[in-house]
């Protein structure tokens, strides 16, 4: 096997959080004025926004070289990364027009409308590959109108408040849009599920069915702490030197990721969507960094990149060219 869980490590994660733990009015609610509409606008409206920008948030980055150089844009003078530039330029543009993101305008969405949305005071869309972004809103409109009359909303009622449930859950049913299709870990639709039951939009029946939106950072901080094991020379070869993954290492990579948080939520008794705000934090601000930056990590004492094993280290991010994270 290319990658392997270190289960005694996993249990050791799991305590530290569970005696660790944070309340959940510590957690961040989706809330921020600037990234986030009112929570008392129509449900339907409010759901059509969060499925279209999820459709589209992933990848903030590039390599050029030997160097990964991240997404930031210039919102009123202010330098934004990555996902934040994008919820803030949703936001805007939802605060001057909410029936922009109604199926019909995504469907047809045309190239001027679409550099309106995510353009900075530059003039340029500084977020990764552009043109795929706009070719996934359009789809997701079209496939949005042909099989839910239009509402996102409509896919959560009709999964019955489920995220599997024998093919028509909510996590299922979001295969049908290119920017969700992730049937190995339902990526996306495991984010905006968190989201909208965070802002007490939707709720699941079925918590027991709940992954963490396994993305990059999800990914890195399993492998530098010391939860996953690379076993494979080349594989290791590639995170180092910041080479792509083919598809099969990037399966096996995030399989062995779910079965690590898998582990931990279960010790823990944390949610995993809970988990995935610690996990996520803790990657975005100090783990992709090169070194990471262990200073005040939330992990810090546990991880074996900072305790026993620094040239865990030694490993970049690992990178695949996706759309599904």
């Amino acid at each position: 096997m290319n990658f392997e869980v270190n289960r005694d490590q996993c249990i050791k994660i799991g305590q530290y959080l569970k005696i660790n733990r944070k309340n959940p009015d510590q957690y961040y609610k989706f809330d921020n004025p600037k990234e986030h509409p009112d929570i008392n606008i129509d449900v339907d409206v409010l759901s059509n926004f969060y499925g279209a920008v999820v459709n589209i948030d992933h990848h903030f980055w590039r390599i050029n070289g030997n160097e990964m150089i991240l997404d930031y844009g210039i919102i009123e003078g202010e330098r934004i990364k990555g996902a934040t530039y994008l919820w803030r330029k949703s936001k805007a543009m939802f605060d001057e027009d909410p029936e922009f993101f109604e199926s019909e305008n995504l469907k047809n969405i045309s190239h001027e409308q679409f550099e309106k949305w995510l353009k900075d005071d530059t003039g340029n869309i500084p977020i990764y590959d552009p043109e795929r972004r706009f070719m996934l809103t359009r789809n997701f409109g079209e496939f949005l109108l042909k099989y839910y009359d239009g509402n996102f909303y409509e896919i959560y009622k009709s999964s019955h408040y489920l995220l599997i449930n024998n093919g028509v859950g909510f996590l299922e049913r979001c295969e049908i849009f290119d920017g969700y299709r992730d049937s190995a870990l339902y990526k996306k639709a495991n984010l905006v599920a968190k989201i909208m039951e965070r802002r007490g939009l939707w709720k699941f029946e079925d918590p027991i069915n709940k992954t963490p939106p396994i993305d990059y950072h999800l990914q890195n901080v399993a492998i530098k702490s010391g939860m996953v094991v690379i076993n494979s020379d080349e594989i290791k070869r590639k995170i180092r030197n910041k080479e792509f993954l083919n598809l099969n290492e990037e399966l096996g990579l995030r399989l062995a990721c779910k079965d690590v948080y898998r582990i931990i939520c279960e010790i823990s008794k944390i949610d995993p969507y809970y988990l995935d705000d610690d996990v996520w934090n803790e990657g975005r601000k100090h783990c992709q960094f090169e070194p990471p930056n262990c200073e005040n990590a939330f992990l810090a004492s546990v991880c074996l990149a900072n305790t026993s094993n620094p040239e865990l280290k030694e490993y970049a991010m690992p990178l695949v060219d996706t759309w599904r994270y």
